[in-house]
Formats: structure tokens, sequence, C-alpha cells
């Protein structure tokens, strides 16, 4: 009787461990996460900055604080005012987007610096004026 019982239950756990569920079965096997799918504006990013820019791989704020390793540094804040918050979580995903944009320098051409340095070595330079006059 006993060892009836034992085989029926082991042949009860087995089967159902087989067979999928039909929670499972309804799931899909990969699941995407929301936030991915949708991408930030730069509006948003700018918000959840809190005032912060990234600059040189620095979190800097304008009060005078740095953002370095989830700690906030004083580094020419005046003692007694209250630290800024944290820059967000969505701007620290997104540090590229809070650079500042500095002006873009024109690029030369092997061709043009040549010829700089070519005109440059050709023009008359001045006499020296070391020596004496007996």
């Amino acid at each position: 009787m006993k060892r009836t019982f034992l085989f029926l239950l082991a042949l009860t756990c087995f089967t159902t461990v087989l067979q999928p569920s039909p929670a499972s079965a309804e799931t899909p096997k990969t699941s995407v996460k929301k936030s991915s799918a949708r991408k930030a504006t730069p509006a948003e990013i700018a918000a959840s900055a809190n005032g912060w820019t990234y600059v040189n791989g620095e979190w800097i704020h304008p009060d005078g604080y740095k953002f370095v390793k989830n700690q906030l540094l004083r580094t020419t804040a005046k003692p007694g005012k209250d630290a800024p918050k944290p820059p967000g979580k969505l701007a620290l995903e997104n540090p590229e987007s809070l650079t500042p944009k500095t002006k873009a320098t024109t690029t030369k051409t092997a061709a043009e610096t040549a010829a700089e340095i070519r005109k440059k070595n050709l023009a008359p330079s001045a006499a020296p004026r070391t020596g004496t006059h007996l």
C-alpha cells in the first residue's frame, strides 16, 4: 500500500514537471524592458540632470560641486549652503547628451599645412642684431 502510494506520488510529480503550465506557455521567452524601447528626449535628460553638466568625464555643478563615485564633493562652494541634488538616473545613463557643445575647429589638410610651412620658410627674416661695428 505504501509502495503504491509513493509510486503514484512520484509519477504525478514527474508528469507535472514535464508538462508546461498554461501560464508559462503564454509568456514570451525573451522579455524586453519598457525603458529601453523608448528613447529619452534631451529635455527629459536635462531635467533629470538637476543643473549638472558632464565635462571631461566628471559631473560638475555651477555652485562648486563635483559628483564622483556617487559622492558629492565640494570644490569651490561656500560653506553653509545646501548641496544640490545629484544627477538623476536618466542623466547618469546618458552623459554624452549633457556635454557642452564646443565650436567645431577647422581641420587642415596635409597640403594646406605643407603650404603654410613652405611659405613660412621662404619668407625673409630680420637680420640678426648680434655683432659689433668695429
